[in-house]
């Protein structure tokens, strides 16, 4: 079973709730949405607890 595939039969058991079928083809995104992304990653970065879960907060000036 290719890689891909692996991943996908997984998680159907164990990823997240999923809306759509995650073995259907995937729709391209646009540039709105990648430029969402971008402000996102750009804006929060991830932040691992003392309990060792991990959460965004929100990037302050001068941090990288």
């Amino acid at each position: 079973m290719p890689k891909r595939g692996l991943t996908d039969f997984l998680l159907t058991y164990m990823g997240p709730a999923q809306v759509g079928n995650v073995r259907s083809r995937r729709r391209p995104t646009t540039s709105d949405q990648r430029e969402r992304e971008a402000e996102l990653v750009a804006g929060f970065e991830r932040v691992v607890g003392p309990d060792g879960r991990e959460f965004l907060v929100e990037r302050t000036d001068g941090a990288d």
